[in-house]
């Protein structure tokens, strides 16, 4: 199921609601309620609340950037005007169950759309909910799987990743890598200038409990770099303190 599921625009009532049922339902999912959001280099940023709630424990501020690719779902409570801010956000490709509370709110927003959504009405309940939410994530995962067959060769300038036969060429030559390499490369280049932390790349390649810590994803990235890059290459940009992008300024010195 969803790792994060985010509640905005609802109001204290709501929310309790929700909450008490996300928990019977989807207790192994992080909860958080959302201050306010934006865009930011094609990504959701969500600032969530740090009000505590009895069934979320506590709470800080913080900023949580979300892209379509991560295991996170939106369940929205449309406001009542309508606004391109919202409007920008249901033509986003994330996850989201949308939530209306009367028929003014779906011609404004939803009409126009041309986007399908799963659409629950206030108060939900139990099976509704779970329903929507099993059928979101049917749907998310069909959207990765027809991603993934349509990009199994990744080309980046002289750079060719063939997913596929697990076969990557570097100016036609061909770069012998180990399985953790290529999988590491295979992330990083399937989105260009998206920054990966450390524990997201260590999560995603090697799982959660691996026992080597982040500490393995820097040893891979040296390993990885010595192979595809040289005086005329740089693949992988150092953001310090947070993790690895892939460049989309390729040429240039090494980063270590």
């Amino acid at each position: 199921m969803f790792e994060d599921i985010f509640l905005l625009g609802f109001n204290f009532r709501s929310e309790d609601h929700l909450i008490s049922l996300l928990d019977a339902n989807f207790h192994s999912s992080n909860v958080y309620l959302v201050k306010e959001f934006n865009y930011k280099d094609e990504n959701l940023i969500v600032t969530t609340k740090s009000e505590p709630h009895p069934l979320l424990g506590d709470k800080i501020e913080e900023d949580i950037s979300i892209s379509t690719d991560e295991n996170k779902l939106l369940i929205i409570n449309l406001p009542h005007l309508f606004s391109e801010k919202y409007n920008e956000l249901l033509n986003s490709s994330i996850p989201k169950l949308i939530s209306l509370e009367n028929y003014s709110i779906y011609e404004n927003y939803i009409a126009q759309n041309k986007n399908s959504f799963q659409i629950i009405t206030l108060p939900t309940n139990n099976n509704d909910l779970s329903v929507r939410i099993q059928i979101a994530r049917s749907l998310s995962n069909s959207k990765k799987d027809t991603v993934e067959a349509n990009e199994k060769i990744i080309n980046f300038e002289n750079l060719k990743i063939d997913t596929e036969k697990y076969l990557v060429t570097l100016e036609n030559k061909k770069i012998d890598l180990t399985f953790k390499e290529l999988e590491l490369l295979k992330v990083l280049a399937s989105s260009p200038g998206r920054v990966f932390s450390r524990e997201n790349l260590l999560k995603n390649i090697w799982d959660y409990d691996y026992y080597g810590g982040t500490r393995t994803v820097d040893v891979h990235v040296r390993r990885l770099r010595r192979k595809i890059e040289d005086h005329k290459y740089n693949f992988i940009e150092t953001i310090w303190n947070v993790g690895y992008k892939f460049n989309e300024n390729k040429v240039g010195s090494q980063n270590e």
